[in-house]
């Protein structure tokens, strides 16, 4: 079963800006003539049924009714893409509109999965109105097991605008929809195409700075990649992160064409802080060019990505 709409702001770079901007917000532009404020702390999306629970877009979904993150008879949903396409799905439902910040929503969590065969996914959550949309610069790189992944809204710094005017403030106090998109940086209005699919259960808005542990089965918390520093950088990147378990773990650095420039394996260890540096060269030994680069750390359990840009001179 599938959705063809594509209206939601999922489009090829090459559609002229205007086009898109009118396609993204022409699905929900009644929300934004009323100023609601429905979006409540504590709200959980389980997709339990076979239902999509008003998420679409222009991917294809489906929801199998049972093997979601809270194991048998816990459904989820399924977003993919048979032919590289902008790949993701939005809601503009009343769950999730209005003034995030006068509801006390400090974060939002969620679960995620790389279904059928592994892919080179980047995962982003997208939030805004007609006037400002923003996206949260971290990438979320799930497996083949479910993983819960964390966004926290008060770090401003973490966030790129790709359409419109005005500050995260602004936008976090008028949302009219949300967005999980997969992207790779530099982060615009339209996302980079894939064939892939992933799952997506148990999207929850978390009340202030604390975390809300999911009920049932254990779900893995995946490698944390602080933002690397400096950045942009000419020399040496300082790489931070933050383990959970005693996996090895895999470091990817990837240029702007989605070519894999350097990797390293950190082993296994236990659960805690682990730094590595970038040396600025490829598996070669060759100086990494100037541009933009984005680096991927994770385990069996997951992990995340962070943008990089290498400034000319490098070094």
């Amino acid at each position: 079963m599938s959705h063809t709409d594509r209206r939601v702001g999922l489009r090829f770079r090459a559609v002229p800006r205007g086009a898109v901007l009118a396609g993204l917000l022409a699905l929900t532009a009644c929300s934004a003539r009323v100023a609601r404020a429905d979006a409540t702390a504590g709200f959980v999306e389980h997709w339990s049924s076979s239902a999509f629970a008003g998420w679409g877009g222009g991917s294809s979904y489906s929801n199998p009714g049972t093997g979601g993150a809270l194991g048998a008879g816990d459904g989820f949903l399924i977003i993919s893409n048979a032919t590289p396409f902008n790949l993701g799905a939005k809601s503009s439902g009343p769950n999730y509109t209005g003034d995030w910040r006068a509801a006390g929503i400090g974060k939002v969590q969620f679960s995620l999965k790389d279904v059928g065969n592994p892919d080179p996914l980047e995962i982003h959550f997208t939030l805004g109105s007609q006037s400002t949309f923003y996206q949260c610069n971290t990438g979320f790189v799930p497996t083949s097991d479910w993983s819960t992944f964390t966004v926290d809204l008060s770090d401003t710094a973490n966030f790129t605008r790709i359409i419109g005017v005005g500050t995260f403030s602004g936008a976090i106090t008028a949302v009219d929809r949300v967005l999980i998109r997969h992207d790779v940086s530099p982060f615009v209005q339209s996302p980079d195409p894939i064939a892939a699919d992933f799952g997506l259960d148990e999207f929850t808005f978390v009340a202030g700075s604390t975390g809300v542990p999911l009920s049932g089965p254990a779900v893995a918390l995946p490698i944390e990649l602080a933002p690397p520093y400096p950045n942009p950088s000419r020399g040496p990147v300082a790489l931070s992160l933050q383990s959970h378990d005693a996996s090895a773990i895999t470091i990817q650095v990837v240029d702007v064409s989605g070519r894999l420039i350097r990797r390293a394996t950190l082993a296994a260890a236990s659960p805690g802080p682990r730094l590595w540096t970038w040396d600025g060269r490829s598996d070669a030994g060759d100086v990494a060019p100037a541009g933009y680069y984005r680096v991927r750390a994770f385990s069996a359990a997951g992990g995340t990505s962070q943008p990089l840009v290498r400034l000319a001179g490098a070094r």
